[in-house]
């Protein structure tokens, strides 16, 4: 069984998820020109393509083979040569730089537990001092809806990730629900965190 946005990664017209994230968008305005960015899970693109538009060296990768294909039909369209995007399992991959920003959007509540606790190490040891990491996580404060729950392996605790960071300057953290609706009229309730932290030491 393949998840819903499986089918909308295959369409070049939207974004399986909208459009960039307020805090991607805000934060990217404080990053230098040509600065290096990882989007970890990124999906089909919404952030990789925003952020290589702007012109930053992005590095994007994904488990989703139709994700990582369609992130490439733009890149080749539109010739954006700093961008790179790869199908790849984001519990094997081996960080080989250190980047100004790095971006977990709505990743790891697919994973066990102790599969992105470990990423988020890598993450940290791998964002250059005064580079920033800005995560969003789903919590456990609502129920997992249940066409969802299947793919959900290690559900965020309320708060954890803010804990997770307290070495670090939390620049932005939001704790909310909110409600969305596909294009296949699923409608669901979510409760997330928000994050926005920079690397001291």
């Amino acid at each position: 069984m393949k998840p819903f946005w499986e089918k909308d990664y295959l369409a070049d017209t939207h974004y399986a998820f909208g459009n960039p994230s307020e805090e991607v968008v805000e934060w990217a305005k404080t990053l230098q020109a040509g600065a290096r960015i990882l989007d970890i899970g990124c999906g089909d693109g919404r952030h990789a393509i925003y952020l290589a538009q702007l012109g930053f060296e992005v590095e994007a990768i994904d488990i989703s083979e139709a994700g990582i294909a369609k992130i490439n039909r733009y890149k080749a369209l539109h010739q954006l040569h700093n961008l790179q995007a790869i199908v790849q399992d984001v519990t094997t991959y081996e960080f080989k730089h250190s980047y100004d920003c790095i971006i977990s959007h709505g990743l790891f509540h697919f994973l066990e537990r102790e599969a992105w606790h470990s990423i988020i190490h890598s993450m940290q040891i791998h964002t250059k001092i005064q580079g920033i990491n800005i995560i969003t996580v789903f919590t456990d404060e609502v129920d997992i809806p249940e066409d969802l729950a299947p793919f959900v392996k290690g559900i965020c605790k309320e708060g954890e990730i803010k804990d997770l960071y307290h070495s670090w300057l939390i620049q932005y953290y939001r704790s909310y629900q909110f409600e969305d609706q596909h294009d296949n009229n699923i409608k669901h309730c979510h409760a997330a965190n928000k994050l926005v932290a920079v690397r001291r030491k």
